[in-house]
C-alpha cells in the first residue's frame, strides 16, 4: 500500500484548505470539528480528483466496536479482528455507481486500539502494560478509527452518487459530517440512515 501514505495527506491537506478557506462562524466547519469525540458521529472526507476517488472515514470506536478501550478478552479480540476485516471491504461500507467502474487500489486503517492489538504478544508490549495500563485505559477512552480508501474509476463522469451502507452494519453509527471536494466543487451536509446519499 505504498500510494495510498501520499494520497492519504493529499485528501487532508485538500480538505483542511477547503475547510479553512470558510469564514470563521460556518456552521459546516464546527460540526466537523466537534464530530472527533461525540459518540454516534463520525466524519467522511470524499475528493475527486480527476480519476482518482479519496475517502476518509473517521468514527469513534465505541460507534463501530461498542468499547474504546484494549481488548479485555478473547470475545473482544474476536470483535476487533472481524472489525478489521470489514473495515478491508469498503464494498461493504460504500456503494459506488458500476457505471464509474471504480476499483480499490488502496486502504489502511488506523487506531490506536490496533497497534494495541497487533503488538498484544509481545512480551515487552505487555511489560509496558503492566506499568503503564492505568495511562493506556485513559488515552484510549475516546479512541477514534480511522480508514482510508483511493480508488481508480475508469469513467468518473459517472461518479455521480455514493450511498454509505456502513449504516446499515453499525447501528452505533448515526450520523457522518460530510466534507466533500469534487470538480463540481466543494460541499458539505450531514448523513444518516435515512439520508445517505452523497450525489456529485
Amino acid at each position: 500500500m505504498p500510494r495510498l501514505a501520499p494520497l492519504a495527506l493529499a485528501l487532508t491537506a485538500v480538505v483542511s484548505l477547503a475547510l479553512h478557506a470558510h469564514e470563521p462562524h460556518d456552521h459546516a466547519h464546527g460540526s466537523h470539528n466537534a464530530a472527533a469525540h461525540q459518540h454516534g458521529v463520525g466524519t467522511l472526507d470524499i475528493v475527486i480528483d480527476g480519476q482518482q476517488l479519496l475517502l476518509e472515514l473517521s468514527t469513534p470506536a465505541a460507534d463501530l466496536l461498542g468499547f474504546e478501550h484494549a481488548p479485555h478478552n478473547q470475545t473482544q479480540r474476536d470483535q476487533l479482528d472481524s472489525l478489521m476485516n470489514t473495515l478491508r471491504q469498503p464494498e461493504k461500507l460504500f456503494a459506488l455507481p458500476a457505471a464509474a467502474q471504480c476499483s480499490l487500489d488502496s486502504a489502511e486503517l488506523h487506531s490506536p486500539l490496533f497497534a494495541l492489538h497487533e503488538h498484544s504478544s509481545d512480551d515487552a508490549h505487555a511489560q509496558h502494560e503492566h506499568h503503564h495500563g492505568h495511562d493506556d485505559e485513559h488515552q484510549h477512552e475516546h479512541a477514534d478509527i480511522t480508514a482510508q480508501y483511493s480508488y481508480s474509476c475508469i469513467t468518473p463522469t459517472r461518479l455521480e452518487h455514493l450511498d454509505v451502507t456502513l449504516f446499515d452494519l453499525f447501528p452505533g453509527s448515526e450520523k457522518l459530517i460530510l466534507q466533500a471536494i469534487t470538480p463540481q466543487g466543494q460541499q458539505g451536509g450531514e448523513l444518516t440512515v435515512t439520508d445517505r446519499r452523497v450525489r456529485f
